[in-house]
């Protein structure tokens, strides 16, 4: 056996020692490296071939690749926080330097680390003894929002905290979900501005890298729109099997090609060549997509930009994008949720209502102050103005199909809770509506706007039990009743607290109103109404449907962006009366309850049983035999006498 020299034994140490080390892709190492802990998946290696779209956008990731940003517009759920981590675990095994992931909020922060970053620091074991752990009363070790390790670290923080976008240096970052950033940050300016300054420092040498990943949100504000269009706008282009057209997988509404279902299950989704016709089956879809590749559409970009929804994502099923779309289509709010969240398209707010004269014109006609039968919930609302009351009443149906039951004007001066006009309100608010079968039926809940004379609205409030006093509030992101909250209230020139007041996201309201009016019903020639379609009574006059759409959307500059805003164009009280019915039918949990509670309500407030009915045909004498023998038998049941005391005042429980 041949003995090598002990000189060229150490030269070839010494070459070990001093050779670079291996150049590696970032999704190979992830490939090689990294455990998914969250998920169906969890515990097992990161694969590739699940996620083929993200390769590209990792390896864009690298420091060693020439630019500078990386921005991902996306639909939910196709895997761009694992590759986020997947990033940050890769600087720390090859190439570690200071990094800051930046979520919406701390708490959203806090919540990815808890069941998303650590677990994955943990189960890989490229990573987990490089990441120092919790040291007491040491600054060295890592805690839940820092992650130190030989190099550097990483600080995990919120858009909504001004300490760290203020106070750290760092050379790259992952600003996550950026449409749910705030456009302000406590009067200190744009969160995306103070993140940008955090990289200062590495601007000469050209070596720092951002990446902006978010599932976009409204056209005209959404941040990652913006991100996406500077850049050269990529998108995932695939070859039909059949007759090897190239194209891009859309939903196809309203096009020959595209995805294609029918509305009922099952839907048999399936996809329509855009070349020749061709139908490309589900079970050619996993090859289909993996033989994709990214195509620049905006050659001149800045960066690389990325879209990836779930069309062609290989987490879902055409099937399930066919069932969300169905369960959305007619609901306004769900359909804009359906764009964002598996579309990966930024929703396009329609600020224009119809004009007053079309609605006006298909007026119906049921008595004023009845109930149809359809409208099984009652909510009443009004506005405060210095020189009077406007008040609505509606009824909602269970698809928020809804009916105009009253509306009008009370004249008066408004700021004594003494004077005549609350004395009328109250009139009004007493009022009961006479369904189709004889019986009456009160509001079951009012709504009254406290932003003006706002100590007389409460001291009316405080004697109804179920009156709510409201605030409308203006933001895109707003939910239609927020958390009610006291609200300081001004009385001989002293400020105390006040009584409790609903906050009502009014933007997204409106949006959805006006989606709403533009419904088509059987007045334009359609076969029934659709859900959330607008009734009107005949006694609604020209000066109510003016003032109900009196409201558009506009641009305007602000801080170098351009922002979209309600706007009135004249008189909207009826309009904002409205919103707040709008808001109140969400408080009844209109928009939440299950079929058995519908089922409930409906037995309750739709069409009587017969023996009702018989009961109205008799003499008074004989009907209170049959009430008070269906009372004892409710006691026999095990019925409460407070429950059925309850039924027969027209509330249910599960409603309020």
């Amino acid at each position: 056996m041949l003995h090598r020299p002990t000189s060229e034994i150490i030269a070839d140490a010494l070459a070990q020692a001093i050779r670079p080390p291996e150049r590696i892709s970032l999704s190979d190492w992830c490939a090689r490296n990294l455990i998914v802990a969250d998920g169906p998946l969890s515990g097992h290696p990161w694969d590739p071939d699940l996620t083929p779209q993200l390769c590209e956008v990792l390896d864009c990731l690298s420091l060693d690749h020439p630019c500078t940003t990386v921005v991902l517009r996306k639909s939910a759920q196709v895997g761009a926080t694992q590759i986020g981590i997947g990033w940050m675990l890769a600087m720390i095994a090859l190439a570690p330097t200071k990094a800051m992931i930046i979520f919406p909020t701390l708490t959203s922060v806090q919540d990815y680390n808890r069941e998303k970053l650590q677990p994955t620091i943990d189960a890989t074991a490229a990573v987990r003894r490089l990441v120092y752990g919790q040291k007491s009363r040491s600054s060295a070790g890592s805690t839940s929002m820092v992650k130190r390790f030989p190099g550097g670290s990483i600080i995990l923080t919120g858009a909504n905290s001004s300490v760290d976008l203020r106070s750290k240096t760092v050379q790259i970052q992952h600003r996550d979900e950026i449409d749910d950033w705030p456009h302000d940050l406590e009067g200190q300016g744009d969160p995306e501005e103070m993140a940008d300054a955090r990289m200062i420092a590495f601007h000469a040498l050209g070596r720092y890298k951002v990446f902006k990943s978010s599932t976009p949100t409204i056209r005209g504000i959404s941040r990652i729109d913006a991100a996406f269009e500077k850049g050269d706008q990529r998108y995932w282009m695939v070859r039909c099997p059949h007759c090897g057209h190239e194209q891009r997988l859309v939903f196809g509404a309203g096009q020959e090609h595209g995805l294609k279902f029918s509305h009922k299950p099952p839907h048999n989704a399936h996809y329509v060549c855009a070349g020749n016709g061709c139908i490309i089956e589900h079970h050619e879809k996993a090859e289909l997509v993996r033989g994709g590749r990214w195509v620049a559409t905006n050659p001149d970009g800045l960066y690389p930009s990325f879209h990836l929804d779930a069309l062609s994502s290989l987490l879902t099923t055409w099937d399930k994008i066919a069932e969300a779309w169905v369960a959305a289509k007619d609901n306004p709010q769900k359909l804009k949720g359906f764009v964002n969240l598996w579309l990966g398209e930024s929703w396009e707010e329609r600020g224009e209502a119809p004009e007053w004269q079309q609605l006006m014109a298909r007026r119906e006609e049921w008595p004023r102050n009845a109930k149809p039968a359809d409208a099984l919930l009652i909510t009443m609302a009004i506005d405060v103005q210095q020189d009077g009351l406007f008040y609505e009443v509606v009824g909602w149906g269970r698809d928020k199909q809804s009916w105009v039951l009253d509306c009008g004007f009370l004249p008066g001066a408004t700021a004594d809770p003494r004077a005549e006009v609350w004395q009328r309100l109250t009139e009004i608010a007493d009022r009961r509506y006479g369904d189709p079968w004889g019986r009456t039926w009160a509001a079951d809940v009012i709504g009254v706007d406290a932003g003006y004379n706002t100590e007389a609205v409460f001291s009316w409030v405080q004697r109804r039990p179920n009156a709510l006093a409201l605030k409308g509030m203006p933001g895109w992101f707003r939910p239609a009743l927020g958390t009610p909250a006291k609200m300081q209230v001004s009385r001989s020139g002293r400020r105390r607290r006040g009584k409790m007041v609903w906050p009502v996201g009014t933007w997204p309201l409106k949006s959805e109103f006006y989606a709403l009016l533009r419904k088509p019903g059987r007045h334009a020639g359609e076969e029934d109404d659709p859900p959330g379609y607008c009734h009107f009574g005949m006694w609604c006059d020209e000066r109510y449907f003016k003032q109900l759409t009196a409201e558009c959307l506009r641009e305007r500059e602000s801080k170098g962006r351009i922002v979209k805003e309600w706007v009135a164009g004249g008189d909207n009280h009826f309009h904002d009366c409205r919103i707040y019915n709008m808001a109140l039918w969400s408080y009844l949990g209109g928009d939440r309850m299950t079929d058995d509670q519908w089922a409930a309500i409906i037995k309750q407030r739709g069409a009587p049983a017969e023996d009702d009915l018989l009961a109205r045909a008799m003499p008074e004498h004989m009907a209170e035999t049959r009430r008070s023998q269906r009372h004892d038998s409710n006691q026999i049941n095990g019925q409460s006498s407070a429950r059925t005391r309850r039924r027969r005042s027209g509330w249910m429980d599960g409603v309020l």
